[in-house]
Parts: structure tokens; sequence; C-alpha cells
């Protein structure tokens, strides 16, 4: 898919961790989301043991209990096809990211590790559409993110970065969504948006600013 062909704003459901480990309630999620009218669904894949110490039982625990497995991060995939979904996932290590490949349409590196450049160098190896939020980054991190993405000599057209203000929830006062217009001047990529306020108004914004 070429992204900045898209003739219609893609709308990616974030379902991320909130089957709390379930795997029914994530393919719920997922059929709720075709209901909705999106055009992907997106998850996490992680392994705890790499972001908590086992020390840290209670933590440690309640992570682990939000994983799930590979099999089922398979027949998670399937079920995304199977109703005309792209399937979306943010992989936390580079493990995760290597699997994933084998399964997801697109990739997305999240705010948290839009400087984790040896995860994001081995995403783009895949040579998939990418999608990197840029929650955290002053102007000045963005474009040094784009250098290294241009050493790397990855195909523009596959690439997206999403505006994003890393709080939760963001107040509708400082979405700053006039960063979307200001980032299309700034860089020959596909932009989008990655919403964290409560409602809808601030999406649709987003829309109206392309």
């Amino acid at each position: 898919m070429n992204l900045k062909k898209l003739n219609k704003t893609f709308i990616i459901a974030e379902i991320g961790n909130n089957h709390e480990g379930s795997f029914n309630v994530a393919c719920k999620l997922i059929k709720e989301a075709k209901k909705a009218g999106v055009d992907a669904v997106k998850f996490q894949t992680f392994d705890t043991k790499n972001y908590v110490n086992q020390i840290d039982v209670k933590r440690f625990k309640r992570l682990k209990n939000f994983e799930l497995t590979k099999e089922e991060f398979y027949k998670l995939s399937l079920l995304a096809k199977n109703n005309n979904l792209k399937f979306i996932s943010t992989p936390f290590d580079i493990n995760s990211a290597i699997f994933l490949n084998k399964i997801v349409d697109f990739f997305k590196i999240s705010s948290g590790d839009n400087n984790y450049f040896k995860l994001i160098e081995q995403v783009l190896k895949f040579k998939k559409n990418t999608i990197i939020s840029t929650g955290l980054l002053s102007f000045k991190d963005i474009i040094n993110l784009h250098k290294f993405i241009k050493k790397l000599k990855f195909d523009n057209s596959k690439i997206a970065f999403l505006h994003c203000v890393s709080s939760y929830p963001v107040e509708d006062k400082e979405a700053n969504l006039l960063s979307i217009s200001f980032l299309k001047k700034k860089f020959p990529l596909t932009i989008g948006y990655s919403d964290h306020t409560l409602g809808i108004n601030a999406a649709i914004a987003a829309t109206v600013l392309g």
C-alpha cells in the first residue's frame, strides 16, 4: 500500500492491551472495530521479562497477564484479514518485531521507542508500511529521526509520522493539532494523528487538517 496515495482517511482502532490478556476479548474487539467501520486494528507485542524485574512479583505478574501468545497473535491476524482489516502491532523489542514480520500488514513504532534506532532499523529492514508516533520528541529530534530513516533509504511512500501528545488523556487545549500542518510542510511523508483526547472531536479536526 502506498500511503501517500490514500484517497480517504485511514482509521486505525487502537486495541493495544485492552484485551487484558484475554484472547476471546481480543477477538470481540476486532469484530467491534469492524462494525465501527475502521480500516485497521492495532495491538502491542512485548515480552514482560524485558521490562519488569521479576523480583517485583506483583508488577511482573500483572503485566505478564496482559501478554498474548504467538499462536493467539497469528489467529488474531487471520481474524482481522478475514474481516478485511489491516493487522498492525507495535513491537516493544527486536525479537517481537522479527516475529510480527510474519503476520502484520503494517508496523507501528510507539512514542516511547521513536529514538530506539536499533528497533526502528530492524523494522524498516522488513520494507513494510511503518507508522511512527512523534510524542516526546522535539522538532530537532523529529528531524534526526527523519535523517536516520533517509540514511537507510527507506521508501517515503511507506512511512508515516503521527503527531502525538504523550499525555493520558490529552486536554483539548493541549492537542496542538496545527502541528499536523507544520509536519506536512516539513517532511515529504504521510502525516497522521495519534489521538489521546477524550471523545472524537480532535480526530475529526485532524482529518480537516489533512
